[in-house]
């Protein structure tokens, strides 16, 4: 039988050097979860029926166990022994779950929507048009790209799938997942900095930056853009 050109060894070395090349040089890509993560609480019993926790310390959990890696919910869950109340862990609900936000690292590039050379499309003055991006990030996350569809990076810009996520790799040896997003706003910048100097988070109203006679009339909802 001849001699294999790409070995097991090979396929794992790939995979160990491409996601080190991937976490050096990600950023925050924050996920606006429709359906939070969730995970069973360890501590003690589910309740199947009344579905929550039923409160009895589950006397099988003696090693810490790691919940919700790769995100910056990532923690270790210690089995705490209780014999009255509520468990101590899940506080009664029986699970544990993320935040409506949850924060993984991913290598993000832009690129324009008539290729990687940096032309735009004709757009109105001042804007220039839906950026794409491709993101890539560990296969562990793939679950979260496909149940989600909102996206926040450079800490406000909006973003949204405009492709299906997927797996690439080696030989059967998934080592990224890539998906490809775009703005949601056509000129929208493409950088958290508002400039001036002023913080301004993706949850402040840009209606508040007005300093004319309409500001009241605006930030009451009565004139709004087209």
């Amino acid at each position: 039988m001849p001699r294999k050109l790409i070995t097991s060894k090979i396929k794992k070395d790939y995979k160990k050097k491409i996601q080190q090349l991937v976490t050096d040089l990600s950023q925050d890509l924050v996920v606006i979860q429709e359906s939070p993560m969730f995970v069973d609480c360890p501590n003690c019993i589910w309740d199947s029926i009344n579905k929550k926790s039923s409160n009895v310390f589950d006397s099988t959990f003696v090693t810490p166990v790691g919940i919700f890696a790769s995100t910056d919910q990532s923690r270790t869950i210690n089995p705490i022994s209780f014999t009255e109340g509520r468990c101590p862990v899940c506080i009664g609900d029986g699970q544990l779950f993320t935040n409506k936000e949850i924060c993984i690292k991913a290598m993000i590039n832009f690129f324009s929507e008539t290729g990687r050379r940096g032309s735009f499309m004709s757009e109105a003055a001042g804007k220039q048009g839906i950026s794409l991006v491709t993101i890539k990030t560990l296969p562990c996350n793939y679950e979260l790209l496909v149940n989600n569809e909102v996206f926040f990076i450079n800490t406000n810009v909006k973003m949204v799938k405009f492709k299906p996520p997927f797996l690439r790799g080696l030989g059967g040896e998934d080592a990224v997942c890539e998906t490809l997003m775009q703005t949601v706003d056509e000129g929208q910048r493409t950088s958290g900095d508002y400039g001036g100097g002023d913080n301004l988070s993706r949850d402040d109203d840009p209606r508040k930056r007005i300093k004319s006679a309409s500001d009241i009339l605006d930030q009451r909802g009565r004139l709004s853009g087209r």
